[in-house]
């Protein structure tokens, strides 16, 4: 690998400066603006900060079906939320810097904030009395470290890190499936145990619904569903260097070929780049949510994302395939004993990886394994999670 000459380390570490400078002075000026909408009176009004919106939109439509004079607000990532159309909310504020006054009203005068990501404002905006946060997160587990374990975030200034804890101490309660997670996000988050609520997963609610479950089947079915074919989920996670997505899907070709229908959910920041096409291989867009595509799904293949710790609910097996895992462990790093705490099969090797899926025995024991497993990382029987989260935050609106 060639190495960057002097000048361009010099370039780098200017940029890197100069993007520190740009944040420190935007969160001064959101501070002041905040602190001044503070003296304010709280308003009977929820804003949803979101990234991405899953776990959120469930709360909200259960709260208008609650109470329909029951305020709320959407802020939201362009990136990752384009359809907005179904939020029913008094205001959408597609969040940018420059909406810095507007954004930073709602936040202080909201009696609950909802929010699914990491948002760096929270770490010069204090939690008033009698509102609430509350931390929905996108994840219900991880198998790769992220907030201060990631080695990316390790070899940042003390001063980004000091940060990026006060943001977190500002998330109030952590919504988790069960106390074995929130044992998982403690570290990462620098946070006690008393913050996290086993609650469960909102997003996950629906299939436990028969009329919503099987609306959604049937309209997968009718586009993917073959009587002669099963179909196999591969959904790799996001990565911060080269992918290798497009080769793993051309090896895909033999399981087509062998009567499998290969459903290809790619992250949204690298769906474009995948050029390969077949009869029976199929990258599926964002017109239906990952969660929608495992209620037609018979094997899911990923390889460090945290989506088998939802799909263990339906117990359909799952199988990590991680040819890079060496690059990976390094960027952004693997939990301990990784692919634990999931009782899951992990492999560098494509030719066993599809024995494994041609092997009704494997296929069982992993049914069975995932059964298992998720009584033991979900506190509470699923279906109930907004039930619980609307009852607990809101009581008898």
């Amino acid at each position: 690998m060639k190495r960057p000459r002097g000048s361009e380390v010099s370039f780098l570490r200017e940029s890197l400066n100069m993007r520190s400078m740009i944040i420190s002075i935007y969160l001064f000026i959101f501070r002041i603006v905040y602190q001044l909408f503070c003296f304010l009176p709280i308003q009977e009004k929820t804003l949803f900060w979101m990234s991405y919106g899953e776990n959120a939109m469930p709360i909200h439509l259960r709260l208008n079906q609650r109470n329909n004079q029951q305020k709320q607000v959407l802020i939201f990532d362009e990136r990752y939320m384009r359809a907005t159309d179904c939020w029913n909310v008094s205001r959408k504020i597609a969040y940018h810097p420059m909406r810095l006054i507007t954004i930073s009203y709602h936040l202080a005068t909201s009696r609950h904030v909802f929010l699914d990501n990491y948002i760096g404002e929270f770490s010069v905006s204090s939690t008033r009395k009698n509102t609430r946060r509350i931390q929905l997160w996108h994840a219900a587990g991880t198998l790769k470290q992220f907030g201060l374990t990631s080695s990316k975030t390790r070899s940042m200034s003390t001063s980004t890190q000091k940060r990026f804890r006060r943001v977190y101490q500002e998330y109030g309660d952590f919504i988790v499936p069960g106390m074995r997670c929130a044992e998982q996000f403690m570290m990462p988050h620098d946070l006690e145990r008393s913050h996290f609520k086993a609650f469960g997963m909102p997003r996950t609610d629906y299939w436990f619904d028969e009329e919503q479950r099987k609306q959604k089947t049937v309209e997968l079915r009718k586009q993917y569903a073959k009587t002669d074919r099963r179909i196999l989920l591969y959904a790799p996670t996001y990565r911060e260097y080269k992918e290798t997505e497009d080769h793993t899907i051309q090896q895909f070709e033999k399981l087509a070929q062998a009567g499998w229908t290969i459903l290809v959910k790619l992250h949204p920041t690298i769906q474009a780049l995948s050029t390969y096409r077949s009869s029976h291989i199929h990258l599926v867009d964002d017109t239906y949510s990952i969660n929608d595509y495992l209620l037609i799904t018979d094997v899911l293949v990923t390889d460090y994302s945290s989506i088998p710790f939802e799909s263990c609910l339906l117990n359909i097996p799952a199988f990590l395939y991680t040819p890079d895992i060496d690059t990976y462990r390094q960027l952004p790093g693997l939990v301990d004993q990784y692919p634990k705490p999931l009782p899951v099969r992990q492999t560098e090797r494509m030719e066993q990886l599809m024995d494994w899926i041609m092997s009704e025995t494997i296929l069982e024991e992993c049914r069975q394994h995932m059964e298992e497993f998720q009584t033991s990382w979900y506190d509470h029987p699923p279906g109930q999670a907004v039930e619980r989260i609307v009852d607990h935050y809101y009581g008898d609106i």
